[in-house]
């Protein structure tokens, strides 16, 4: 017998928060719900680089200072600078220039497709000078380095509020395509999760089955946009400043958590098969799944442990 399903959807952090709880009662779900809103407005409060009252814009307009800051702007930063250690750098909160001089400056529905090309976009400058004091909960940008943490802050939105959800038989916090499953599907089976064509993408090219775990996808097919009439994404290698060329179109990262999903992905996507070779990263993911440019699929098996995940 399938259990009682709740669905919820908000727009949050410029995507699209989709929760869905198995078990449970209408009333608790709605609860539920409501916490869902009260953290996404927290997080917008926190992360958003496109408004000038959040408090990373207050700490990116006061690079060269000692900032104090929340424990969740702190944690979030904390989590970024280990994660680029991890990874060699492919993962970098400090691209954000670039993205700014290639247009993405402002909400991605309101990106203008005029204007040129930049000219001179060069390496991000990385976080080895970024600053923190765990006594002070100060964080200290180097003069001119700014921080994005969107994607992050995504995979932790889903990590968190699936935390709080835990006591439900199922469920999955769905913020902007970072995952966070747990427990039973409705039909009381292995969560389905569709790894999408990135060329056509009303179809799959693999399922992923999957029960308690993190899922995250990077493409180079979303949030893209025309500068000096080139297509361009948002995706941007650190180590040249512009977005990044790879042979991979998208991948997906199955991990403990949707946050190690969401840096194993990136890091799978900019540093190409040579990335999965770094036991460094490796220990971020279970499995990852890579959809090349002339759609073969490309699977990587991590060394972290989720258990009963496949594909199929």
């Amino acid at each position: 017998m399938s259990q009682l399903v709740y669905r919820h959807t908000l727009a949050a952090m410029g995507s699209t928060v989709e929760i869905v709880l198995v078990g449970g009662c209408a009333a608790e779900a709605g609860e539920a719900f409501a916490l869902a809103e009260r953290l996404a407005a927290e997080w917008e409060r926190t992360f958003s680089r496109f408004r000038p009252d959040s408090e990373l814009s207050h700490l990116n307009r006061r690079s060269g200072e000692a900032v104090a800051v929340s424990d969740l702007l702190y944690s979030a930063t904390e989590m970024a600078l280990h994660a680029a250690f991890r990874t060699g750098g492919l993962f970098d909160p400090t691209v954000l220039p670039s993205l700014t001089a290639l247009g993405y400056d402002r909400t991605f529905e309101a990106i203008s497709e005029r204007g040129d090309l930049p000219s001179g976009l060069s390496a991000a400058p990385g976080v080895s000078g970024v600053m923190l004091d765990p006594e002070r909960r100060t964080v200290r940008l180097p003069a001119g380095v700014q921080l994005d943490l969107g994607g992050l802050a995504k995979g932790l939105y889903a990590d968190v509020l699936a935390g709080t959800l835990a006591g439900w038989d199922g469920g999955v916090v769905s913020a902007g395509g970072d995952l966070r499953v747990w427990g039973i599907s409705p039909d009381r089976d292995r969560w389905s999760i569709g790894i999408e064509d990135p060329d056509e993408p009303t179809r799959n090219v693999a399922t992923v089955l999957v029960t308690t775990c993190g899922v995250a996808t990077s493409g180079t097919n979303r949030r893209t946009w025309l500068r000096g009439g080139r297509p361009v994404h948002h995706l941007i290698d650190p180590r040249t400043g512009w977005p990044v060329e790879s042979r991979f179109r998208s991948v997906t990262s199955i991990a403990p958590t949707a946050t190690r999903a969401e840096i194993a992905s990136l890091a799978l996507i900019v540093g190409g098969p040579t990335a999965a070779e770094a036991e460094a990263v490796r220990s971020l993911f279970t499995l990852a799944l890579a959809v090349g440019c002339e759609g073969e699929i490309v699977a990587y098996r991590g060394s972290a442990t989720v258990g009963g995940n496949g594909y199929r």
